[in-house]
């Protein structure tokens, strides 16, 4: 089992920082699907981190926790899919249901047109 990759999420592998979300809001790399709108820019690191954006709109405070929980989780399974370098700011699709095999299908969609586009 040494030679799997680890499944870890660490600090590192997230955005935090305000200048990096509004670097990927602000840029036109967009990938969206019927459940998740993912905004992608480079970040010029050696992993792809993740940022989860979520309006009040999707629901109160428990379900916007569990939809971040979730897509959390998806994207601790499938980061080492995507190619390093990428900053990827996540947030649900307006109407989308909290299903956690959907938000998985949709960031292996989004991983899939992300590696056609390099």
């Amino acid at each position: 089992m040494a030679d799997q990759p680890s499944e870890e999420f660490p600090k590192s592998a997230r955005v935090f920082k305000q200048r990096d979300f509004d670097r990927a809001f602000k840029s036109s790399r967009v990938i969206a699907d019927s459940v998740l709108v993912i905004h992608v820019t480079p970040n010029g690191q050696s992993r792809c981190r993740l940022g989860i954006s979520m309006s009040r709109k999707v629901g109160n405070a428990v379900v916007r926790n569990y939809w971040k929980r979730l897509i959390r989780e998806a994207f601790r399974r499938r980061q080492h899919a995507f190619a390093a370098s990428y900053d990827l700011v996540v947030r649900p699709r307006k109407g989308a249901v909290a299903d956690y095999q959907a938000i998985l299908d949709s960031l292996a969609n989004c991983q899939r047109r992300l590696a056609k586009t390099k």
